[in-house]
Order: C-alpha cells, then structure tokens, then sequence
C-alpha cells in the first residue's frame, strides 16, 4: 500500500469521526451537518474508485485500516475506539465502491444512535448494500497473532521512518515516540496473552534489512522473556521501547561496514564499538525520553562479565533490561543469515549460550530463553492435536 493511501484512510477516518461530532451539535438538517456527510462521501468515493474497498476495524485500543494499523488515531480516538465496540456494538465498517451518498447518512444514524440488537435487519432496513457493519471482535488466539504481525510490520515502518529521521539529523518528534509506543503496546499484550508468540515472530527475518528486523525482533523477544519472568505490564511497556532503541547507535555506523561479508579490521571495530555511546546520545535527546532507553542503548554490548564494549569499572552494575536485550540480541544474531554467515541452527546457539552463561549472558535469562524455545515443539503438537 502507498503513503498516499495510507493517508487517504487517515483522512477519511477523521472526517468520520468530524461528522460524527458535528451531529452531536447540530440537527441532521443543518448545514453544518450536511456539509461533514458531503466532505466525508466525497472523500470515500475518491478512495473507492481506486482502491474498490475500505475497513476499518476496532480490535480493543487499535484502528485496522484495511489490515494498517493507525498508531496515531488508535491514540487519538481511543475513547471513540471503545464506544463503538461496547456502547454501540460495532467492531467494523466497511465502505465498496458504488457506494451512494444517503448511505453515509445511515452510517451516521449507526454511529450516533446504534443498531439495535440485530446488524443484519438494521443493514436490510437501511438497504445498504455499499456498506458493512461487523459486529465487535472478541479476542482469541488466532486474531490475537494477526494483530500482533501486523503490529510488528508497523514497527518495521516505523522504526524506517526513525531511521531516515535521523539520517537528515533532525529530531525525532513525539508523534514518532507515540507510534512506536502503540506498536509495541500492541505487540506485548499479545505476547502477554501467548508468549510463544514473541519467537514466531522473531523467526520474520530480512536479508536486505537485517538491522530494522533485528531491531523489532530483539524487541519481541525481550518482551517475551519479561512476560517469562512476571514483570508487570507497565514495566514490560518500558522494557519493549527500550529493546526497539537499543542498536539506533548504528545508524551513524557506515553501511559498508554494517554489510561487510568478511572480519571488521581494527579501524573498522573502532567505529562499530562506539555505536552504544551514539545510541544513547541520540535517545537522551529524544522528546519526552526517559533513561532506560539510553542506559539499554549504552550497555547492551557490556555483557553480563563486563568484558564488552563500552569499557567501564569493575563495579559497575549492569540494569537488568540491559542483559535480556543483551541475550536476545545474541539469539536473533546468531539465528539470522547474513551477508558473512549462514544462520545457525537453534539448538547450535543454545548450546553456545549455555556455555556463555555467566560470561557473556546472565545465566537466569539464558535458562528462562531455553525454556521458551522448549516450549514451542510442544505447543505445535499440542495446536495440531487438537
């Protein structure tokens, strides 16, 4: 899908909601009423007649267009979102081409009244037949990891548009903080739900672009070892944009080196070994930011004997976000094919990191990560079974 039509179904979502409200103040006969159902038939009829089809669909705090989700207006209209869903029992609306203007009006009466306790007579009585209403979708397993993929193609998109951002050295804005905020919201609380999910999802690898993937997989898996170990909801939220940040260091990193299929020479590693002190330089210039993302970003190469990079004391106590990013970077690494390598199979990389428990990796973390792993043949079998 284009930037242009994503921004279409932004548009088209606000002078929904726009007409709505305006109906709240005025009669149906009003001008000013008149005018919202006009901009807003007009602004559909220019989208259908390129695209055919638009959903929107209200799944708990997110705004699906069209299988998008809208981190922005899922933030904006939230309590719109929930009053839809169980005031007015609605849980999608979906616009064809063809579609007449009257029948905007029925969406209005829809919206601002309800539809009784049948979607089906009230479609009928209204003849619709450019427009669906859905009722709300309870939540279960398999919607629950659909809107956790899309929530992880999102991050990708969001975390490109963070990285271009700082490519052209200015600030990121809170609007990019936010998106990023309901993404990995929507992430965790299906991973919350399912913690298997977190390695499904990081099994989502790109050769051509390793360091955005890595850095959306580190998250889900960090996520998914914090939902292993009980951390509360709150904290897992910090713990998830902590994790997405973690490599942003590398951005300022060459990509000739970043790419390089071959050993990196000593210059070359004098280079790559300060991309956790840029990290953290960039996040504490972020709006609003606070110092988790930065102390994640300057430690997650320390290792847990702090034999790493950036050199510290020997009494320096590594924050806990620091070794599960730190473990999760390892695994996602040493799982995903390079330039310079093939993956390595799991079972390769466990053993690895059980050797390197106590060293490179806190030892509690490598064993809570291996059972996760153990879990998933198990939790196939258990699916396919039943």
């Amino acid at each position: 899908m284009s930037d242009s039509a994503l921004e279409q179904m932004q548009v088209i979502f606000v002078h929904l909601n726009g007409m709505i409200r305006t109906a709240n103040l005025y009669q149906p006969a009003h001008p000013q009423t008149r005018k919202a159902k006009q901009v807003l038939f007009e602004a559909l009829t220019a989208f259908l007649g390129t695209h055919g089809k638009l959903m929107y669909r209200f799944m708990g705090d997110l705004l699906i267009a069209n299988d998008r989700i809208l981190p922005r207006e899922s933030l904006v209209y939230r309590r719109f979102l929930d009053v839809c869903q169980t005031e007015r029992r609605i849980g999608s609306l979906a616009f064809t081409n063809g579609l007449e203007e009257r029948e905007v009006g029925s969406v209005l009466e829809a919206f601002a009244d309800g539809v009784g306790g049948n979607l089906t007579e009230w479609t009928v009585r209204n003849r619709l037949t450019h427009v669906t209403l859905g009722p709300p979708i309870e939540a279960d397993k398999q919607s629950g990891e659909a809107i956790a993929r899309r929530a992880y193609s999102g991050a990708i998109e969001a975390m490109r548009d963070v990285e271009a951002t700082i490519r052209r050295r200015e600030p990121l804005s809170m609007e990019q903080l936010s998106t990023l905020g309901v993404l990995t919201s929507a992430m965790l609380q299906q991973i919350v739900a399912d913690t298997g999910l977190a390695l499904r999802l990081a099994s989502i690898k790109s050769y051509d672009e390793y360091t955005l993937y890595h850095s959306v997989n580190v998250c889900v898996i960090s996520i998914g070892l914090g939902v292993a170990i009980g951390l509360p909801e709150n904290i897992l939220r910090e713990l998830a944009i902590a994790a997405l940040l973690h490599d942003l260091g590398k951005i300022a990193v060459p990509l000739e080196i970043l790419r390089k299929p071959g050993l990196l020479d000593e210059p070359e590693w004098r280079i790559m070994r300060r991309h956790p002190v840029r990290g953290a330089d960039l996040l504490s210039r972020m709006p609003g930011s606070n110092r988790l993302p930065m102390i994640v970003s300057f430690e997650h190469q320390m290792r847990y004997d702090l034999k790493g990079y950036p050199f510290v004391r020997e009494d320096w106590i590594q924050h806990p976000f620091s070794r599960i990013v730190c473990l999760a970077d390892i695994f996602d690494a040493m799982t995903t094919r390079r330039a310079y390598k093939q993956a390595i199979p799991t079972e390769k990389v466990l053993a690895y990191l059980r050797d390197e428990a106590g060293k490179a990796c806190d030892p509690r973390f490598v064993t809570v990560l291996e059972q996760m792993v153990r879990a998933l043949p198990a939790e196939a079998t258990a699916e396919a079974s039943a």
